[in-house]
């Protein structure tokens, strides 16, 4: 319990880190990118208004030219409201700046019903948020909202920009009413995060809570807000509270008059999923902790009744009460017990009749020791007779063996390859056979719908499969298709076939020779090495494929000939081929180290022993290896390390008895614990004299 808890305290911390850490995350990346797009906002008027500076004060043109020019620049204008151009002059006498041009727009204003007293209603506006033409020139830019706590007032912001008229006696501000709308749309969608965009005083200019804009709300003592005018820094997250409430915030400044985006989610909301998916947490465990425990009480009587039942036949022995006995009906250790102490109180039962019976008569119970001594010279006589009968059936048992074990390599191949057939040719079989079905359903229902020349005129008709080309062309080439695959398959079959013959002759081979298993196949001729070993390599690529196991050859040049039975051979490597996959699996396991990947491969070479000339042929994986002490016993007959399922310890022995038949030798040359094992076999290589004879 105390584990549990501990796990649930520490998984809950952790949820509520990274829980956190996102909301900030996405709070930062919200005002980052809502930062950006205010920017481009203020930055996409502050142009137009530098442009209105340029057209608006140039001396050099005519008032008809001058409006010309700013018809053709401004005609289809949709986001300024009213446009205005302020300058003051040292030399003027006047310390109040004068308007020297306006432009006014009322297109946006429509909507709000102010078209009519747009000019008024502009100019009450201004009076409400005029603008500080000092304050501009001396920052540079300016942005507020001016949108009225009115009916009908439309949200608008007042954006001023100070231009460089090169002269320090004339001082130019260029200000403009603009839309506020769009930008309110984009923060609309907030979820449960909400968004403000702030100016220099920290007043709300735009946010998801358009009650907030209309009311023109000072934000300045909001904490978030307060922290980001205060600060220095471009972007901050902060965990703060206000009125009460705990509240997740990140800011960013667009880096233009002062402006900047603030985001907030409260704490409460941003884990009220978090908290519910806790409590269920919480329920699910104390569940799971109620069952087991109800389990534990189960399982515990299950446990104790049977020894609490054998406890008291114990108490019934000690009474001399010996009829009774123990009833348990598990199948575990106690009931294996139960049995035994049954069959104990059976035995004391029966000893104490017996010397009962052997105190009141002992004559009788010489009687029946002597016909007990009969009874067990006769039961001699009989196992003698049925060790005869198991000697005999030893040698048929091995017989079989060695059968079972040698049959069972190309036997393995067949299944091997027979499964590879099925799942190569199942689907392919199906989806010819469905494609045939729909070319021939749709020409029967022409057919019998409209005759031969509705069957005639549909196969005319263009494909809508093919483009360019008609029904008729389309199915033809579906069927050449179908033709060409069955084709293919018939072919991957037929070889797949003469595969499985083989196999089957090798089989027949094998039962016929261990009829004869005293002596050695006397059918030899010459044979090429290195066909045999592709032969075995052919034969067991399937198995070893499924297995995960790569086979590879390393071969001389010149193809040794050899004189030998090809099959006999070819039963030798297959078998040691087999020993090093068995091995491979069985480390793989039990977790013992082998190769990556898992590999066997044969590799040839010529070399003279004693005068001789042979062919060494190993035969290598990088397998588990073999036990050191295993290395003089491995073939023996009937020595394995396999199961009774894998091996029987046979096929080491055959190999040794077909190689040293042939002249030759095979040995343990080395071997690695989970590095490599190698198995050398020699076999002298064909004479002139040999090969004429042969």
């Amino acid at each position: 319990m105390a584990a549990v808890a501990v796990y649930l305290y520490i998984a809950v911390r952790l949820f509520y880190e990274d829980k956190t850490e996102l909301v900030y995350e996405l709070n930062q990346n919200t005002v980052r990118t809502l930062s950006a797009e205010v920017r481009a906002d203020i930055d996409r008027v502050l142009d137009k208004l530098r442009l209105v500076a340029a057209l608006a004060v140039t001396d050099k043109k005519t008032a008809a030219a001058r409006e010309a020019t700013f018809a053709e620049a401004f005609g289809g204008e949709e986001e300024l409201v009213k446009v205005a151009v302020l300058e003051a002059r040292a030399d003027a006498g006047s310390k109040s700046p004068q308007r020297v041009f306006v432009k006014t727009w009322t297109k946006y204003l429509e909507a709000y019903r102010r078209k009519d007293d747009a000019e008024a209603f502009l100019a009450h506006v201004r009076d409400v948020v005029p603008v500080p033409f000092e304050k501009v020139t001396a920052e540079g830019a300016w942005v507020r909202n001016s949108t009225l706590h009115e009916e009908n007032s439309p949200p608008l912001m007042t954006v001023a920009v100070a231009i460089d008229t090169g002269d320090a006696s004339v001082k130019r501000v260029v200000y403009a009413d603009v839309r506020l709308d769009r930008m309110l749309e984009s923060l609309a969608a907030g979820g449960i995060t909400q968004t403000v965009v702030v100016d220099s005083e920290g007043k709300a200019l735009a946010s998801s809570d358009q009650e907030l804009v209309s009311k023109g709300a000072d934000l300045s003592q909001n904490p978030l807000v307060k922290k980001a005018l205060a600060s220095k820094t471009r972007s901050e997250v902060h965990k703060f509270d206000a009125g009460g409430k705990s509240f997740l915030g990140s800011y960013h400044r667009t880096g233009v008059a002062g402006v900047l985006v603030v985001s907030r989610v409260e704490t409460e909301q941003a884990f009220a999923a978090a908290e519910r998916l806790i409590r269920k947490s919480l329920i699910y465990a104390l569940l799971i902790v109620t069952a087991a425990f109800l389990c534990a009480l189960f399982f515990a009587h299950h446990l104790t009744a049977p020894i609490q039942t054998m406890l008291e036949a114990t108490h019934r022995i000690a009474r001399g009460e010996f009829e009774r006995k123990v009833d348990v009906r598990s199948h575990d250790e106690l009931a294996v017990l139960a049995s035994s102490f049954n069959s104990m109180t059976e035995d004391l039962r029966q000893s104490r009749d017996q010397i009962q019976e052997y105190s009141r008569d002992l004559e009788k119970k010489v009687k029946d020791r002597t016909a007990r001594l009969e009874a067990s010279n006769i039961a001699i006589k009989e196992a003698q007779e049925a060790l005869v009968r198991t000697t005999r059936l030893a040698s048929v048992g091995e017989i079989a063996g060695r059968a079972a074990h040698e049959v069972l390599n190309p036997l393995t191949n067949v299944t091997t390859r027979l499964e590879k057939m099925q799942n190569l040719s199942a689907k392919p079989d199906r989806d010819d056979l469905h494609l045939l079905l729909e070319i021939v359903q749709a020409w029967t229902k022409e057919l019998e719908s409209g005759g031969r020349d509705a069957l005639y005129k549909s196969l005319a008709a263009p494909s809508t499969a093919q483009e360019g080309k008609t029904l008729l062309e389309e199915d033809v080439g579906n069927l050449k298709a179908i033709a060409g695959d069955l084709s293919r398959r018939l072919d991957d079959r037929s070889h797949d076939l003469d595969f499985l013959l083989k196999e089957a002759g090798r089989i027949n081979k094998i039962v016929n020779g261990m009829r004869q298993l005293t002596r050695v196949s006397g059918n030899r001729r010459q044979v090429p090495v290195h066909k045999v070993v592709a032969d075995a390599v052919a034969t067991m690529a399937d198995l070893l494929e499924k297995n995960r196991i790569k086979v590879e050859t390393n071969l001389c040049g010149a193809d040794p000939q050899i004189l030998a039975d090809s099959d006999e051979l070819m039963q030798v490597f297959s078998n040691l081929v087999r020993n090093s996959m068995q091995a491979i699996q069985e480390a793989r396991g039990k977790g013992a180290p082998v190769g990556e990947p898992a590999r066997v491969w044969f590799s040839t070479e010529l070399a003279s022993r004693d005068g001789v000339d042979k062919v060494l042929i190993r035969v290598c994986d990088n397998g588990p290896g073999i036990a050191a002490e295993n290395l003089s016993k491995v073939f023996d007959a009937s020595f394995t390390t396999k199961s009774a399922e894998e091996g029987t310890g046979l096929g080491l022995s055959i190999s040794r008895r077909f190689i040293r038949a042939l002249d030759g030798e095979i040995i343990v040359e080395k071997s690695t614990a989970g590095s490599e094992t190698v198995f050398l076999i020699e076999l002298p290589l064909v004479t002139g004299a040999q090969g004429g004879n042969a």
